[in-house]
């Protein structure tokens, strides 16, 4: 399947125009089965007063979407491999059935049971009491096998479990302090309740537009995220004569929790918004995009490259690294909110992290 998805890639590319350009690495994204680097405690030495809503915490969308060729998988790091690298922000879609709550990607099973996903982050936390985990639960797909068994409560029985007593932060109010939640599991609540679990998902502010028509609607996706960025910052810095010069916003309340998907999929594979890349391997080239200066001057985010003279190749790239080539600026200097990403890189990952050094203690 893998192979044949592929060759339709290519053959789409080909009859485009848009042909892959010189293999490269970019530190946005990766698509290995282990993290680089360990970033197992970098919330331990933030002070305990700060709010969710201030810090800045890389995540990732549909964390468990492993299996399953490049039009499913989102992700290569397997969770425990997720955490160790910084990850604080799990997206885990479940498929209810027969009264239990498996890790899905719409309708394709993943392998993992809840109990899998719990343990594990459990098991992370037990050995980091000093950092904690969002954990997005949403239901993506029922097969209808559950009786009159409602997704609440086969979700409240794996959260009443005995195993899992001290595990999930209880509700005390929308915007925790770390200290609060430091060693606890937080549930962002995307699933219909009468209960409450964690936080209600609907008090985010998200940017989540996921769907592309073909390759060349990436921009679009990238002016999404860059707005969002923009607005969860709540400033915006441009160079000046003396350095960057920033003027303060006020698109959104300090309080309110972001959270900004860099995500998307459709006429396009997951690993190709999060890269540009011709292929899913972390070193594949990236694909041009069939443009060329001076004739065409939009798209000013995406690489000029092959240049001779003024006639440039136009490149694609990825949301994964033109987040990081963005926080790299340094004009992203309050906060990126919550980052979920595909195939999260390590430059990316400590990208995000090192925004919060401002709070450091």
């Amino acid at each position: 399947m893998k192979n044949v998805l592929a060759t339709m890639t290519l053959a789409a590319t080909l009859a485009t125009g848009s042909l892959p350009l010189k293999a490269s690495i970019q530190p946005g994204y990766w698509h290995e089965g282990y993290a680089p680097n360990d970033q197992s405690g970098w919330m331990s030495s933030l002070r305990d007063g700060v709010k969710l809503s201030q810090l800045s915490i890389p995540g990732t969308h549909d964390t468990m979407a492993l299996h399953w060729g490049d039009a499913v998988q989102t992700q290569s790091m397997p969770l425990e491999a997720q955490l160790r690298g910084g990850i604080r922000a799990l997206d885990i879609r479940l498929m209810f059935n027969n009264s239990a709550l498996w890790a899905t990607h719409g309708l394709i099973y993943q392998f993992a049971s809840f109990t899998d996903v719990l343990d594990t982050v459990q098991a992370f936390l037990s050995a980091h009491p000093r950092e904690t985990v969002l954990m997005r639960v949403k239901m993506d797909s029922d097969l209808k096998t559950n009786g009159d068994d409602t997704f609440e409560q086969a979700f409240r029985a794996y959260v009443t479990q005995a195993r899992y007593a001290n595990l999930f932060w209880q509700p005390s109010g929308l915007n925790p302090t770390l200290g609060e939640v430091r060693g606890k599991l937080v549930v962002l609540q995307n699933f219909p309740a009468v209960g409450r679990y964690g936080i209600d998902y609907v008090t985010l502010l998200a940017q989540d537009s996921y769907h592309l028509d073909s390759n060349w609607d990436l921009y679009n996706k990238w002016t999404a995220v860059k707005n969002q960025l923009i607005n969860t910052n709540s400033e915006i810095c441009l160079p000046g004569p003396t350095g960057l010069m920033c003027t303060a916003l006020s698109l959104s309340s300090p309080e309110m929790i972001h959270i900004n998907y860099l995500s998307g999929s459709g006429g396009a594979f997951p690993y190709f918004v999060a890269s540009g890349k011709a292929g899913n391997a972390t070193g594949a080239p990236r694909l041009a995009t069939g443009r060329t200066t001076p004739a065409f001057n939009g798209w000013p985010d995406f690489p000029r490259v092959n240049c001779l003279g003024s006639m440039c190749t136009i490149a694609f790239e990825g949301t994964n690294n033109l987040m990081y080539n963005l926080l790299s600026t340094g004009m992203i200097r309050k906060r990126s909110g919550i980052v979920m990403a595909d195939f999260p890189g390590p430059g990316l990952i400590e990208a995000i992290i090192n925004i919060n050094n401002q709070f450091r203690q």
